[in-house]
């Protein structure tokens, strides 16, 4: 009962000046995307050549040691494209995080031709601190031999949340109606007669 009251009378003060706090909103918004791209400069990554069961290591930002250890490349027909993944197991400092799938595609016409430049799917593992990217560079010679480049990229999830925080800001300033109407305040200042002569 309590919170629903505090809530109410929050949105009765922002209600009678949005103006104002809709500006602070913002402005924690704008703070947030400032250190979610200082963050970013921070970003690793390191590209490596793997047989099945080899790793390759990348240390993070936040000094933890991510393996990733290739297990192998399948490669299927889909739909309108020749399919061709890496799978490879994520650790963090000897903890298993799950495993990433990162694939190559070339689009084919109805003869199986060549359509476009091959496209690339990346394996993401993503959180409130970093995000995670495995990408499939190709395979060597049609081994199981693959090239793969990983990525440690730290705040990235806060570049939404500000732009969301922003937004939301920029909402309470532009809501239509609320709020009792400026007065106007009487300025001082000299009154002048004018005295017409006989």
């Amino acid at each position: 009962m309590e919170c629903a009251t505090s809530a109410l009378a929050l949105a009765r003060l922002v209600g009678r000046n949005r103006r104002r706090y809709g500006g602070y909103i913002v402005h924690a918004g704008i703070v947030m995307l400032f250190f979610a791209f200082a963050g970013m400069a921070f970003k690793t990554e390191t590209e490596a050549t793997l047989r099945p069961g080899e790793s390759a290591t990348i240390k993070s930002p936040y000094g933890w040691t991510y393996t990733f250890t290739h297990l192998g490349i399948s490669q299927y027909d889909a739909l309108n494209r020749l399919v061709t993944a890496g799978t490879v197991e994520v650790r963090r400092d000897g903890k298993r995080l799950g495993l990433l799938t990162t694939e190559k595609r070339q689009h084919v016409d109805a003869l199986g031709r060549s359509t476009f430049e091959p496209s690339t799917e990346v394996g993401i593992r993503s959180d409130l601190r970093e995000d995670l990217y495995v990408v499939l560079g190709g395979v060597v010679n049609g081994s199981e031999q693959a090239v793969y480049r990983f990525t440690i990229n730290p705040l990235v999830w806060w570049v939404w949340y500000g732009g969301m925080v922003v937004a939301l800001g920029g909402l309470v300033v532009m809501w239509p109606g609320g709020g009792a109407p400026a007065v106007k305040r009487a300025q001082a200042g000299y009154v002048v007669k004018l005295v017409e002569k006989a």
